[in-house]
């Protein structure tokens, strides 16, 4: 039995979950002003706090697990790291040369705000749908990439200067833009045959939400398949993980 199946377990978890989330909104507090000013001591007292109370979960996970190097260099473990160096930084160094890296340390905080993935259900199983999707949604990005730039290019010939299109990384931009269906309106085409090109890029924007959605669906189909498809050779009963080695239900190896 794993910690996190104890209640003593299960209240940690809890615990550091709302600490996270109090932290965030501590450093979120932190770039306002008026509240900055107001409650200056408040607030980095409870930043202070946060800090010792992360720092030290920290280096109880490097002390608790098996290896330790591992742990470090994973990505949650350097998620841990940048988000308690960034006060102890700004402590240790008060003077520190930059103050725009210094406000850079400073919001790499809100990593904690990643912290909390480890502690949702399905965080692997959307893990493991992107990794499975990681070829399709590459071709996909690269076919995006390819558009953008054919038609911005097209679109800086078509329009010109006189349109806004200024130059080729301008109408990127745009192009961008568009088929993302975002549409600022910062810059719009005025020809005729400018707007049927925009059209066009606005459809095929669609479409590719279309074919992504579609692509995710269908690994997430085939992943829950693969989970529920498990079943114990000594119960019987499914509904297992997709890297479980021991039954849930009765201990047996898989």
């Amino acid at each position: 039995m794993y910690l996190q199946d104890t209640l003593l377990g299960k209240v940690f978890n809890i615990l550091l979950v709302a600490s996270i989330v109090m932290s965030v909104l501590v450093v979120l507090a932190y770039s306002i002003p008026s509240v900055a000013a107001e409650y200056w001591y408040a607030v980095n007292y409870l930043e202070f706090f946060f800090t010792i109370l992360f720092t030290i979960e920290y280096i109880f996970r490097i002390w608790c697990t098996p290896s330790p190097r591992t742990y470090i260099f994973s990505t949650f473990g350097v998620i841990d790291f940048l988000s308690v160096a960034p006060t102890w930084i700004t402590i240790l160094f008060p003077l520190f040369p930059s103050l725009a890296l210094l406000r850079l340390f400073r919001v790499l905080r809100i990593l904690r705000l990643v912290k909390l993935l480890q502690y949702l259900n399905d965080t692997h199983l959307m893990v493991q749908i992107l990794r499975n999707s990681r070829r399709r949604i590459a071709v996909l990005s690269l076919w995006i990439m390819v558009l953008v730039v054919i038609f911005g290019t097209l679109m800086y010939v078509i329009e010109g200067q006189e349109h806004g299109f200024t130059s080729i990384p301008t109408s990127i931009y745009w192009a961008i833009v568009t088929l993302t269906t975002v549409g600022y309106g910062d810059i719009t085409p005025q020809t005729v045959l400018g707007k049927a090109v925009a059209a066009l890029i606005m459809l095929i924007g669609y479409s590719m939400i279309v074919i992504l959605a579609g692509v995710i669906s269908q690994e997430f189909s085939d992943v829950k398949k693969e989970i529920h498809g498990m079943a114990c050779g000594s119960c019987g009963m499914s509904g297992h993980e997709h890297d479980a080695v021991y039954c849930k239900h009765c201990g047996a190896r898989l």
